[in-house]
This record gives C-alpha cells, sequence and structure tokens, in this order.
C-alpha cells in the first residue's frame, strides 16, 4: 500500500471513532434548564447532554450484561458509579453535620 493508501486508512479510521454530532429537542421546565445549565458552568451543553446519553447507555449496558467481556465493563461502570455515590453521601453527611452545628 503507497503513502497515500496509508493515509486515507488513517482518515478512515480516525472517521469511524471520531464522534458524531446529533441533534435533539429537550423538553424540561425552564427551571430546570437553568438548573442545568447553571450546573454545567463552562462546559458546553452539546458535552453536557452527550455525558447524559452515555450515562444512560452505560446503565442499560450494566442492567444487561452477560458476556464475560461486558460483564467486566459493567463492573467497571458499576464501580464508577458508586464511588461517585460514595462522594456524594459524604458530602451531604456534611452539610448535616454543619446545618446541625448552626
Amino acid at each position: 500500500m503507497g503513502k497515500r493508501g496509508r493515509q486515507r486508512a488513517e482518515q478512515a479510521r480516525i472517521d469511524a471513532v471520531r464522534p458524531v454530532d446529533r441533534m435533539a429537542r429537550v423538553n424540561v421546565s425552564d427551571e430546570t434548564w437553568a438548573a442545568f445549565r447553571a450546573q454545567l458552568g463552562v462546559t458546553p451543553v452539546s458535552v453536557g447532554l452527550g455525558e447524559l446519553v452515555e450515562r444512560a447507555v452505560a446503565v442499560e449496558r450494566r442492567r444487561s450484561a452477560s458476556d464475560v467481556e461486558g460483564v467486566r465493563v459493567a463492573l467497571e461502570d458499576a464501580r464508577l458509579v458508586a464511588s461517585e455515590l460514595a462522594s456524594l453521601i459524604a458530602r451531604l453527611e456534611r452539610t448535616i453535620l454543619v446545618a446541625g452545628d448552626g
């Protein structure tokens, strides 16, 4: 394969893994949307919504994993979720302790 053939093959590989933009409408209250936007800070809405989609797909993968590789991936993902929940629980417990001191 010549240089141009290798370049085309490399570009095809890059194109295959590059995320593609998708369009969707979001149906939430103005209050919910404002809170979501504020939570994102400087993160683009498209990135935040993409993360939500990824998380929803990961939840389904965890629920339906049956082969060894699928179970391994689901286990890794579940551990990440458990870590996030542990951090959230610790933060909420600190908030209660601080509020109780007042």
